[in-house]
């Protein structure tokens, strides 16, 4: 089969010409088209014409069959005079672009054609821990409750972010992590990972060929991606679920072919995510080890976790939610050490207690939310938070926000 750069005369001849124009390329094309109605070019004309409802890059992987190749060496300069054909050369530019520069190389050679639409680079990935307090001093389903609106973000699709886009989104990672008796035997579930943003990024920038294609891509796969992960029966066949992914996705710059395998991840993310949910609703509801106050326990975990991200990813932001009334009775044991102090006292304590940290924490945001959904009083209370602003700014965290939930954030 002829290379697909062996048409690149009959395009570039095409790419000069258009119809009524005088001149040796016009009358070249004109004089082969005269030439009758033959079942061959009839044949051709209705390939072309099918050509006409794709897309570029469909475009390239169908020419690029020995069938469509020997068409187009017999019969291209005839069926450039098609409507449909000028449709698809014209209409998309990067094919003509492609046959007429590349050297054998059609996807490549169509990306060097938006060489003034370079592929942005991934936002840097946001990633979260959030932590759970199930000790007797606070309410564990008001705790749940505040974090509810910012873990449905997370679980219904928007984690994924959007490279794409004008003002471009960053794709978000989230773990939980609970606070018990020991909470370091407490588990850690992840419910979305940043490496699913990734994989998918890493797939449409090899495949597709420009920006436009990429971004109507993401967007169709992040709203397909807000529609399965409920549903139980997509979540049990995985082959069903790609191919209704497929079917969402609608009319793209790939085949169906191709578009299976962003499909697959997405639906194994759904899958892995609403299996992590119903883990973490379980264990909320039936934790199965002994419930406790460990709060530095819980916390300690947390940063080591997002250090760990941050070694993955230098560029990452760290973010630790904690759904805390923050009373450590159990490492620290805050209210008796408290009783009698005044704050500047509990400050030194604080400093004391975090000591110097192995890790840089530097660039780790905190956020309390909850703090008040608590049975001990305030006063003590208003200690304890000034007890862990002092504790985590010794340990280099100075970005430390109080929220009663995690609404807008």
């Amino acid at each position: 089969m002829p290379p697909i750069c062996f048409y690149k005369n009959y395009i570039n001849i095409y790419k000069n010409w258009l119809p009524g124009e005088p001149g040796p390329p016009g009358v070249f094309l004109r004089s082969i088209w005269a030439q009758g109605d033959t079942p061959r070019k009839k044949d051709c004309q209705k390939e072309l014409t099918s050509l006409a409802s794709i897309n570029t890059i469909n475009l390239i992987e169908v020419i690029d069959t020995s069938r469509e190749a020997e068409m187009l060496s017999k019969n291209s300069v005839k069926a450039v005079r098609n409507n449909a054909f000028r449709a698809v050369v014209v209409g998309f530019s990067g094919v003509a672009l492609v046959m007429s520069l590349s050297a054998c190389s059609p996807v490549s050679a169509l990306k060097s054609t938006y060489e003034g639409q370079p592929f942005p680079q991934m936002p840097a990935p946001e990633v979260a821990t959030y932590v759970l307090d199930l000790s007797g001093s606070t309410y564990p389903t008001a705790q749940l409750e505040a974090l509810g609106s910012g873990i449905t973000d997370f679980i219904a699709g928007q984690s994924l972010g959007n490279p794409f886009a004008q003002s471009p989104v960053a794709p978000r990672g989230l773990s939980i992590q609970f606070v018990t008796k020991n909470s370091a035997q407490a588990p850690r579930i992840l419910l979305v990972s940043t490496k699913t943003s990734q994989s998918l990024y890493e797939y449409i920038k090899e495949k597709t060929p420009n920006l436009e294609g990429a971004l109507q891509l993401w967007d169709g796969l992040v709203n397909a991606r807000t529609q399965i992960w409920q549903d139980s029966a997509l979540e049990a066949n995985q082959a069903d679920c790609v191919n209704k992914v497929v079917e969402m996705l609608g009319r793209q710059q790939l085949l169906p072919d191709a578009l299976k395998i962003p499909a697959g991840i997405i639906c194994q993310d759904a899958k892995q995510t609403a299996t992590s949910f119903k883990r973490l609703q379980d264990f909320v509801a039936n934790p199965g080890i002994e419930m406790g106050s460990d709060v530095k326990g819980a916390i300690e975990a947390s940063l080591k976790n997002l250090a760990t991200a941050k070694a993955e990813n230098p560029s990452a932001r760290l973010t630790l939610v904690i759904a805390s009334d923050m009373v450590d009775e159990v490492s620290l044991t805050l209210p008796r050490r408290l009783t009698g102090i005044d704050s500047k006292g509990v400050c030194q304590m604080a400093v004391q207690d975090a000591g110097n940290a192995a890790n840089d924490y530097s660039s780790v945001n905190v956020v309390i939310v909850g703090a008040r959904n608590s049975k001990v009083n305030v006063k003590t209370l208003d200690q304890v938070q000034g007890y862990w602003t002092c504790y985590l700014n010794q340990i280099g965290i100075t970005n430390v926000t109080e929220q009663s939930d995690l609404s807008g954030f």
